[in-house]
């Protein structure tokens, strides 16, 4: 961006705005702020090479037109300029010694109306003149709408005529032949036209009940995988100043759906400029709480990136702002859950993401590892199971899903499944420690000690310590014990 083009663009100065297209400085509700004429002329300057230094003879010229003053007069100017922002420890508006001052603003990108998403529902097309067809056709379309009208940053319609300003369209058909329904639904991207998602549903006529909320929950669950891991590609390379607030979100879902450290710092990085540009806004809010622990399987609690009772401040926060959206309750839930081993918290957030959106897969693998450390086997399983169904096999965390269900299998006793299990997970995902660490336990009752080949290939992947598990917040310290004894038998590093 050039220097004319930054002069154009409203900085966010601390407490206060500056507007170039009027040299005004304004508060955060469009009051002006009284300034004296050479200040703002610095400022000015200042502005229009925001980021950049500016000699100090460069700035008496924009503030005095060429007259001869002393530098007194410019350090005046600096002091009157650090008090309207309320810069007292200089991070605003920096002096470079010897040379002349930086400011430091952001640029203050508004989100306007209409900047999410927008989801066109169009009508099933019916082959045939069966007036079941018909009555099918529209339930799918009214099952649809209901499922997604509910989620946060997401436009839904079945207006047609929106077509062209849609970024996603469902269609698809629906027929009948010797008594057997089939209906076919698809989700494309616009305008590249590209299919996220397509599948046949079939059943006997008399059983066309069932077919309408299998469609919705299907379609919903893959929708927002899609959106999560996929709306933000367009912003990878671009500079967060240059976002939009919702660019911004986008941009940090797309890195936090690749669950990798590098990515996630991104994440935040990204967040906390929302943030700091909306206080409010509740997702921002959410997500950046949520960062916090999204690589806590795989790095431990020694990983952490922020202090726990500052990621359930922001959750707080955001519930109270939000208390109608899923994300956000099954935010504050997945940190109790982890960094509080508050299981009933944990389960109460989630049963409220869930009444918004029964399929919310994130929820429900929260709840399924609450499950799990409190003993809960075989729902726990039933409840992976049913995540696995609804998710795509090219959902980043699809490994974690089948590792989360080799371990509920290998605490409930079928280590032969677990053992199954837990190496797709690997093979999905090789190198990803929490995987590697769940596999060992998932080994110990199989023909592979420390020296055979099939343990050596995980060795690159066991970066987590022996004693994880102890970490986690189970409930049941002999499923602890089990779990530890099982790593020793199949070889873990004791020291690893």
């Amino acid at each position: 961006m050039t220097a004319t083009d930054d002069c154009q663009i409203r900085l966010r100065l601390g407490t206060v705005v500056y507007v170039p297209a009027t040299r005004q400085v304004v508060d955060l509700d469009g009051n002006p702020v009284e300034v004296r004429d050479k200040s703002l002329r610095v400022l000015a300057k200042l502005a229009r090479h925001n980021g950049e230094t500016v000699l100090r003879d460069d700035l008496i010229e924009a503030g005095w037109d060429g007259r001869i003053v002393s530098d007194d007069n410019l350090v005046q100017c600096i002091k009157d300029l650090r008090a309207v922002l309320g810069d007292s420890d200089r991070r605003i508006l920096r002096t470079a010694i010897g040379r002349g001052y930086s400011l430091h603003g952001l640029r203050d990108m508004r989100v306007s109306p209409g900047v999410h998403p927008k989801l066109l529902i169009a009508p099933l097309r019916v082959s045939g003149a069966a007036p079941e067809l018909d009555e099918l056709a529209e339930r799918v379309t009214e099952e649809l709408i209901l499922a997604l009208t509910p989620r946060a940053g997401l436009k839904v319609t079945s207006d047609v005529g929106q077509r062209d300003a849609a970024q996603y369209v469902v269609d698809g058909r629906a027929s009948l032949a010797a008594g057997i329904l089939r209906v076919f639904v698809q989700l494309v991207v616009r305008p590249s036209g590209d299919v996220a998602f397509a599948d046949t549903w079939v059943a006997p006529s008399d059983q066309a009940g069932a077919l309408p909320r299998q469609i919705a929950d299907k379609l919903g669950s893959v929708l927002r995988v899609h959106m999560f891991n996929h709306a933000g590609e367009g912003h990878v390379d671009r500079v967060n100043d240059d976002l939009t607030t919702q660019d911004l979100l986008s941009k940090a879902a797309y890195h936090m759906s690749r669950i990798q450290m590098q990515n996630r710092d991104i994440a935040r990085d990204a967040l906390s400029l929302a943030i700091e540009r909306e206080p409010g806004n509740a997702m921002a809010l959410a997500m950046r709480a949520s960062t916090s622990v999204i690589l806590i399987l795989q790095e431990g609690y020694a990983g952490l990136p922020d202090p726990p009772e500052y990621s359930l401040a922001l959750a707080d926060r955001a519930v109270g702002l939000a208390p109608h959206v899923d994300f956000v309750n099954r935010t504050r839930g997945n940190l109790r859950l982890w960094l509080r081993g508050d299981h009933e918290g944990a389960r109460a957030d989630c049963a409220r993401a869930l009444a918004v959106s029964p399929v919310f897969h994130l929820a429900h693998q929260t709840l399924a590892a609450s499950e799990l450390l409190t003993g809960e086997h075989a729902a726990a399983i039933r409840r992976v199971e049913r995540i696995i169904k609804l998710s795509p096999a090219n959902n980043p965390r699809y490994p974690h899903y089948l590792a989360l269900l080799a371990l509920g299998q290998t605490l409930a006793g079928n280590t032969g499944a677990a053992a199954t299990l837990a190496g797709e997970a690997c093979d999905r995902a090789p190198g990803d420690p929490w995987c590697a660490y769940v596999r060992a336990a998932a080994l110990a009752d199989h023909d592979t000690g420390a020296g055979a080949p099939e343990f050596r290939r995980m060795l690159p992947g066991l970066e987590l310590p022996l004693t994880h598990f102890r970490d986690m917040p189970f409930t049941d310290t002999g499923a602890v014990d089990m779990l530890e004894d099982r790593l020793i038998r199949a070889g873990y590093p004791r020291g690893g």
